[in-house]
């Protein structure tokens, strides 16, 4: 059960992302929703697991933001390598650790995505959008993992163990 609960929440977290949120303007940027997600999954399930999800979600966010298909996917794999660091017990008891893995892995994922826009001929400028907006986007994301960890920790305490 607890799959299809974060299958679900994976797809409002990329209509949240690409759909709604950019349009609110609330904030000068949006939160990576997905990115601390599969950060989360990845801690909690391990990296295996989730490389189908970062497939799944990077196509997702492939189709509703009308990017090239695959350069999600392809910016979300660092992201799962480095919630695999945190998979760890010790890690799970303290939240610092996490919150800077959120911050790395938000600039891993950018700028893969920048690098793939880039050779793609999509983008240009990459270095220089890789500044102030995506440290805004890291510390976003940063203050997303307490209720994001402590919700998939709650999701993995409610499945029963497998024999």
């Amino acid at each position: 059960m607890s799959r299809s609960v974060f299958a679900a929440l994976l797809i409002v977290a990329a209509l949240l992302q690409t759909a709604l949120l950019p349009r609110w303007q609330m904030l000068a940027v949006t939160p990576g929703l997905v990115v601390v997600l599969i950060l989360g999954w990845s801690a909690y399930r391990g990296v295996p697991e989730t490389l189908a999800w970062v497939l799944a979600a990077g196509l997702l966010l492939d189709i509703l933001g009308l990017d090239t298909l695959g350069a999600n996917a392809m910016a979300l794999l660092p992201v799962a390598l480095l919630g695999g660091l945190a998979r760890g017990r010790f890690f799970h008891s303290a939240l610092v650790f996490p919150m800077v893995l959120a911050m790395a892995a938000t600039f891993a994922y950018v700028a893969v995505l920048l690098g793939l826009r880039g050779l793609l001929g999509e983008g240009s400028g990459a270095a220089q959008a890789l500044g102030a907006m995506t440290l805004l986007q890291a510390l976003m994301n940063a203050v997303l993992v307490p209720p994001v960890f402590g919700f998939l920790g709650w999701l993995q305490r409610t499945e029963p163990e497998r024999t």
